[in-house]
């Protein structure tokens, strides 16, 4: 760990432009690595946008490989950076207005983002302009854990691990009238979510959101961080979910996320992170889509 804190300490002292160059030749080693993620990625793709031909997605295969080189060599940021760096660094913030009314009415405001853009600069940006409290999937590795909680409460965030006492607390923070903040494209455990199409894809996705939603009275906002070209840093979004997102059939209430996360991959299909296993649990015991790791021989 204190070899990986030393290297994000060196990537902190670089200008953000020339940690995004860097991605470009690092993005290119990577392509010729061995990596389980390749094949997720392409798989992902092929699932998502049947439309292009080979080359096109290739092509997309490639800016996105780069994009994630970028985004990693922005940890250094995310760990580090001071809380005036990081603000020069977030160009525009687009529909703040319109959700610090909501946030006034002290009814609770719930932030659905998803893992695209630089996702983790949004919860450092929001805990820099009040109390904000933010849901996270905690590491296995209990030093890395109080490591990464360390840097994202930095600026004055909560930090609520997954769980099943996470969800007595969420509720708890939206009835004071509190802003929750959540990552909503995990795949839940099975009997733990609902199937909803995604890019015409049957993908299991968690209804925490409309539950949450329902059960508080809370007003909904989607975010995204979209990273910027040549190194300039972040363009925010927030965005009010339409009403349908509290609405009592769950799979009607994740369509709505669904809608409005293709709505942004749309914007810069790159910067999603495809390398997940978004499709790996389907309907009625179908396999899954991706291809199976090879077992060892005795």
């Amino acid at each position: 760990m204190l070899v990986i804190k030393g290297i994000l300490h060196i990537l902190a002292l670089l200008p953000l432009w020339l940690l995004h160059a860097l991605a470009v030749p690092l993005a290119l080693v990577l392509r010729f690595m061995p990596w389980r993620g390749h094949a997720i990625v392409r798989t992902n793709l092929a699932l998502c946008f049947p439309e292009l031909d080979e080359k096109k997605r290739a092509r997309l295969y490639r800016r996105h490989l780069t994009e994630m080189a970028r985004l990693v060599l922005e940890s250094g940021a995310v760990w580090f950076w001071p809380a005036e760096r990081l603000k020069r660094h977030v160009r525009s913030v687009e529909g703040w207005d319109e959700l610090e009314r909501a946030a006034a009415e002290k009814h609770g405001v719930l932030l659905v983002g998803a893992h695209f853009g630089s996702w983790e600069i949004l919860p450092l940006w929001l805990s820099l302009q009040g109390s904000f409290t933010a849901l996270y999937k905690a590491p296995r590795n209990p030093d890395h854990d109080r490591h990464l909680t360390a840097s994202r409460e930095r600026f004055g965030a909560t930090l609520v691990p997954s769980g099943s006492p996470a969800m007595r607390r969420l509720l708890a923070g939206l009835r004071r009238g509190e802003m929750i903040g959540l990552l909503a494209d995990q795949q839940p455990k099975q009997g733990e979510g609902a199937f909803v199409s995604f890019f015409e894809q049957p993908a299991l996705t968690m209804t925490l959101v409309g539950c949450l939603a329902r059960r508080t009275g809370c007003q909904v906002f989607f975010a995204s961080a979209e990273r910027l070209p040549r190194g300039r840093g972040w363009a925010l979004r927030f965005e009010p979910a339409p009403e349908a997102i509290a609405d009592p059939a769950d799979e009607k209430s994740a369509a709505v996320m669904h809608h409005w996360l293709e709505g942004v991959i749309a914007r810069r299909p790159e910067q999603y992170l495809w390398s997940y296993k978004r499709f790996s649990r389907q309907p009625d015991g179908k396999p899954s889509p991706y291809p199976q790791r090879r077992r060892r021989k005795a």
